[in-house]
C-alpha cells in the first residue's frame, strides 16, 4: 500500500511551513510555476500562494489553495460571461472549500445530463486496406499495391464517436481524474461517463483553437460542458498520467476571474447609457509606449468620459498600492481625463483605503471602489448595480 500523500492547506497569499524532501519540493516547485513558492526553512520549506486558488498534486504532496471568499462565489466569477453557465448549489456537492471538488462534482452533473441526451457522432473519412471493398477504391494508394487484387486501399465514412466535442469533454473529465484532490464520488461519476465516450481520441492540438465550429444543432446540448471543459483545461496545467511520478494541477488566477467579471458585469449594466472597452491606448505622442487599461468607458457619441483599472488584492494595511496609482494617472493623462477609478476586491482583514486622492498639481482625482464578493450571488449583484451607480454618477 502507498503511504498516503501529505495534505497542506493554505489561502491564496498565505504562507506556510510544511516538512518536504529535497525531491518533493523540486517537483512541486516545477508543476506550480509561479502560481506557488517555495523556499528553504528551518524545518523544511515555506509555501506561498498567489492569487491561484485550487490545488496541485505530485507523489507525496498535496496543496490545497482556498480562495478568501465561497467557492460558489468563485464558480459564479468564472462562469459569467454574454454565454453564460448557470449553476445551482445542489450542482457543486456537499459543502466544500475546495474549489477542485467542487468543479468536479459541477462537471460530472453538467456531463451526465449532456450524455444523456445523446452522444455526439459525426460521419469522418477512414483510409485503410480492407479485403473486401468498402465505401470507394483509394485509386492513388491502390496503385503502390503493386498489382496485388487484395487488400482494397479504400476510402469510407464511419459514424464515428471521436468528434472535437467528445474530445474536449473527455479530455477534461481526464485532467479531474487525475487530480486527488477531486472526492471518491465524482470519481466514480467521471469514470463511469469516460466509458460512454470510449471511443473518443486524445485531444488534438487544434481541438481547442475554436468554439463556433464545434457545435451544430445536433449537438447544441454539448456548450454548456464544452465551456465548463475548456475553464478545466485551461487551469489544469501540467497533467502527465504516464510514468511512475504522476502530477496534475487545478489552478484558477483569481486576478484574471475578478478583472474578466468586473468588464462583463458592468458591461452588461452600463449597455445603452455607456460603451465599455478594452483596448490599448499610446501614452506618448510618438505611440512608443503603449497602455491597456481594464476598463475605458465611452459616452453615446463615443467620446471618452471615465477610465478604471480592476485590481483584485489591496496590501495588508488596505492602502491600494503605489504602483496602482501611477499606472491609473497614466491612463488618465494619456487619455485627458480627470478622473479615473480603482475597482478592488473588499478584503475582510484588511483597511479601507481613501475613497479618493487629488494629484498636486494636475488636480486629477483617482478613486478607488471596493466590492464585496463574500456575500450571497443577489448580494454581489447589488454590489455591481452600487458600482456602476458610483461610475456614472460618483455617488
Amino acid at each position: 500500500m502507498p503511504a498516503e500523500p501529505l495534505v497542506c492547506q493554505l489561502a491564496e497569499y498565505q504562507q506556510i511551513e510544511v516538512e518536504l524532501t529535497n525531491i518533493e519540493a523540486r517537483q512541486l516547485q516545477a508543476v506550480a510555476g509561479n502560481r506557488l513558492t517555495l523556499s528553504p526553512s528551518p524545518h523544511g520549506f515555506l509555501i506561498r500562494a498567489s492569487s491561484h486558488v485550487g490545488s496541485i498534486a505530485v507523489p507525496g504532496v498535496v496543496v490545497h489553495v482556498l480562495p478568501k471568499v465561497p467557492v460558489e462565489n468563485v464558480l459564479h466569477l468564472m462562469t459569467w460571461s454574454t454565454e453564460r453557465i448557470t449553476f445551482s448549489q445542489s450542482e457543486t456537492g456537499q459543502a466544500t472549500k475546495s474549489l477542485t471538488a467542487a468543479v468536479a462534482a459541477w462537471y460530472a452533473r453538467m456531463l451526465e445530463r449532456t450524455l444523456v441526451l445523446g452522444v455526439d457522432r459525426a460521419y469522418l473519412e477512414e483510409v485503410d486496406r480492407v479485403v473486401a471493398l468498402r465505401g470507394r477504391i483509394d485509386w492513388p494508394a491502390q496503385t503502390k499495391a503493386v498489382g496485388l487484387p487484395t487488400p482494397v486501399a479504400c476510402r469510407y465514412d464511419e459514424w464515428s464517436i471521436d468528434t472535437r466535442a467528445n474530445r474536449i469533454a473527455a479530455a477534461a473529465a481526464l485532467v479531474l481524474l487525475r487530480n486527488p484532490a477531486v472526492p471518491s464520488h465524482s470519481v466514480f461519476t467521471l469514470r463511469r461517463l469516460l466509458k460512454l465516450l470510449g471511443g473518443a481520441g486524445p485531444l488534438r492540438p487544434d481541438d481547442l483553437s475554436g468554439h463556433n465550429d464545434v457545435l451544430t444543432r445536433l449537438n447544441e446540448h454539448y456548450r454548456s460542458t464544452l465551456q465548463l471543459a475548456r475553464i478545466i483545461l485551461r487551469a489544469g496545467g501540467p497533467s502527465h498520467g504516464a510514468g511512475h511520478a504522476a502530477v496534475s494541477a487545478f489552478m484558477v488566477n483569481m486576478n484574471d476571474v475578478f478583472e474578466d467579471f468586473v468588464f462583463v458585469s458592468l458591461k452588461h449594466r452600463l449597455r445603452g447609457t455607456w460603451g465599455v472597452d478594452k483596448r490599448t491606448i499610446p501614452l506618448d505622442v510618438a505611440q512608443h509606449v503603449p497602455t491597456e487599461p481594464d476598463l475605458l468607458f465611452t459616452g453615446q457619441s463615443g467620446t471618452n468620459v471615465l477610465v478604471a483599472d480592476s485590481k483584485y488584492k489591496l496590501i495588508s494595511d488596505g492602502r491600494g498600492r503605489n504602483a496602482d496609482y501611477y499606472q491609473l494617472l497614466a491612463y488618465c493623462t494619456s487619455l485627458g481625463l480627470p478622473r479615473g477609478v480603482l475597482i478592488y476586491c473588499d478584503a475582510a482583514d484588511a483597511q479601507r483605503p481613501p475613497r479618493a486622492i487629488e494629484v498636486r498639481q494636475s488636480g486629477t482625482v483617482l478613486e478607488t471602489f471596493q466590492v464585496s464578493l463574500s456575500g450571497s450571488i443577489d448580494d454581489i449583484a447589488r454590489e455591481f448595480d452600487r458600482l456602476s451607480r458610483h461610475l456614472r454618477f460618483g455617488k
